[in-house]
């Protein structure tokens, strides 16, 4: 359904998809949704569905500094789907709060 309605889809890859559609992208108003639950459980375990083999946080940070770089006009963004219950750590509400401020620094203009 997403791609018969001119959705991109990539599994298991961002950062090089990415890099491809964001040209595509130039120009035109884009809503940013990021959901916690892409990265590894070993970079956020305090999300509703943990499930191995996700991406880095470092692959999520490139991912969102090569929006920043590029045309594209974000609109808005959400991120979802963190549950600081579920991480005493505190690992993933301080990745998330990392991941809002590179946002708001780099998509803010």
């Amino acid at each position: 359904w997403a791609k018969e309605n001119g959705m991109h889809i990539s599994k298991f890859e961002v950062l090089e998809p990415l890099k491809e559609i964001l040209p595509k992208l130039a120009g035109r108003p884009v809503y940013v949704t990021i959901d916690i639950d892409v990265l590894d459980p070993a970079h956020a375990p305090g999300t509703g569905t943990v499930d191995a083999g996700g991406i880095t946080s470092r692959e999520l940070l490139a991912s969102i500094h090569e929006i920043a770089r590029s045309e594209v006009n974000v609109v808005g963004a959400d991120l979802v789907e963190v549950a600081p219950i579920y991480d005493p750590s505190e690992q993933t509400a301080n990745t998330a709060s990392k991941l809002i401020r590179e946002m708001m620094l780099g998509w803010v203009k």
